[in-house]
């Protein structure tokens, strides 16, 4: 049973520095000897350190060692110090994310036939409840193996997404690292994976145009405006400027076909005109609204054609306490 030899797993602690190359030179099992292990249910206490389970799935990704891996965090990470619980996250985000694709041969399978399915779009559906509806429909069209094998990535996060001029890929959201480790970081990284979770890794940007509306890219501007107020000496500043600046940027700028002012004017459409207010009166004040206050304002008094990335780089004000 792979659960009861994972959870009698006695996990020992190595240096927080070790590479996953030097922990292979001190296992004391190769990755096929530790799944034979697992099956058999003849792993002993402390026969691996959590290293030495990282290197073996970078050799060889499988759910097995997965969830092994998955219950050595677990008991691990609250007894480590906090520098060090970043440190383990860093080394385990590095091994895991490029392997979402390696951990069953059926895998390959998946990406096919979901590139043949075909959901239509609800007008005002939020990105999470269509991901549900996508995955219900997908999986009614799989056999038993595949629909276990799905469930299974799910389970561990691991989603299937269309990638535009790419297809179907593999997607690991952003929620594995909250589940497994936001709870033991300090509580401004753990407001930065509910939101980054929230947001999933979103795709703005889709053939040409923006796949987001304004106002939610206006709610999620002001979320990481406030962040970087509040926290300013998080572990994520550098991922919380960048949000800020893309989404704020994104949103005045706009794209090919969906375009912020008219076609031979700097007149802003009016469902932008719409949008802009709205995205100011849920935010009275902030550096988003004043942000869109001046980029609006210097289009207005400007007789030429403005180039709008420049006058957004120009208009965005920066987020800091």
């Amino acid at each position: 049973m792979v659960i009861i030899a994972m959870a009698s797993l006695t996990v020992a602690c190595t240096s927080p520095d070790q590479t996953p190359k030097e922990a292979v030179k001190k296992a004391s099992l190769t990755a096929d000897t530790l799944k034979s292990a697992i099956k058999t249910d003849s792993l002993t206490a402390k026969q691996l350190t959590l290293d030495q389970l990282i290197a073996l799935f970078q050799k060889k990704p499988s759910f097995p060692v997965l969830d092994s891996i998955e219950n050595a965090i677990q008991i691990q990470l609250p007894g480590l110090a906090i520098e060090q619980r970043y440190k383990l996250l860093d080394q385990w985000q590095k091994v895991f994310s490029p392997n979402i694709n390696r951990l069953d041969p059926g895998q390959t399978k998946l990406l096919p036939l979901f590139d043949q399915l075909e959901v239509s779009w609800i007008d005002g559906e939020s990105a999470n409840n269509r991901r549900k509806r996508v995955e219900t429909k997908f999986q009614k069209g799989l056999s038993p193996e595949q629909k276990t094998l799905f469930q299974q990535l799910l389970n561990h996060h691991i989603e299937i997404k269309h990638e535009e001029e790419t297809g179907a890929i593999f997607h690991l959201s952003p929620s594995y690292w909250k589940s497994l480790f936001a709870s033991n970081l300090l509580k401004d990284d753990r407001k930065f994976w509910d939101q980054t979770a929230l947001e999933n890794d979103p795709v703005i940007d889709y053939d040409a145009g923006l796949a987001i509306d304004r106002v939610t890219l206006g709610d999620w501007a002001f979320y990481w405006e406030q962040f970087l107020k509040q926290y300013p000496k998080s572990h994520y500043k550098k991922e919380a400027q960048r949000n800020y600046q893309s989404y704020l940027s994104h949103l005045l700028v706009g794209l090919e076909n969906t375009p912020t002012t008219e076609d031979n004017s700097n007149k802003v459409l009016a469902e932008v005109a719409q949008d802009f207010d709205k995205i100011s009166k849920r935010h009275p004040g902030s550096d988003v609204a004043l942000s869109i206050l001046a980029f609006r304002k210097t289009l207005a008094a400007s007789p030429e054609k403005i180039d709008l990335y420049n006058l957004s780089k120009s208009s965005i004000i920066t987020a800091t306490k």
